[in-house]
């Protein structure tokens, strides 16, 4: 019998929500341990942290003034479960970075030379080769519309995944 990836409520309307109302189930995730350190701490953050469902065409962001997530609504109703897998695994190690008091969104740094970017990309790809994404895969998540073919190139490179 295959394992569900994750349960995701794609039926929420516009509004604001706990994480377990959008992804029930996601505190069970082993990876949560090693995003945030402590199992202690898994259920407190993920306790704290609101996601904020939009209408604004959109995937998801962090709030860098409150650490909320906010998730486009055609995003949350129609993209694949594997990419809002991975993609509220990004945010969350934003919202521990946030809660770190690190700057989210620092322009003077392109978006792939971020530390912030660069580690989340790096839990998130860690976490895509568990669930059995290929190179190819990965290398097509991590192909973003903000960034240019140069980047997405150096982005990979720092992650060691193969150009």
């Amino acid at each position: 019998m295959k394992e569900t990836l994750i349960q995701i409520n794609r039926l929420k309307d516009i509004g604001v929500y706990t994480i377990s109302d959008i992804f029930p189930g996601l505190e069970e995730k082993p990876i949560l341990l090693e995003i945030f350190g402590s199992a202690d701490r898994v259920p407190q953050v993920l306790a704290g942290t609101k996601i904020k469902v939009i209408q604004r065409q959109t995937y998801m962001f962090v709030d860098n003034d409150n650490g909320t997530i906010s998730i486009g609504k055609k995003h949350l109703q129609e993209s694949d479960d594997k990419i809002l897998y991975l993609d509220i695994i990004h945010e969350l190690v934003h919202v521990r970075q946030h809660l770190e008091g690190l700057n989210l969104y620092d322009r003077s740094v392109s978006y792939v030379d971020r530390p912030t970017e660069i580690e989340a990309y790096a839990f998130t790809v860690d976490e895509a080769r568990r669930i059995g994404l290929n190179e190819e895969e990965i290398l097509d998540y991590l192909n973003v519309e903000w960034i240019t073919a140069e980047e997405h190139n150096r982005l990979a490179r720092r992650l060691n995944l193969k150009v």
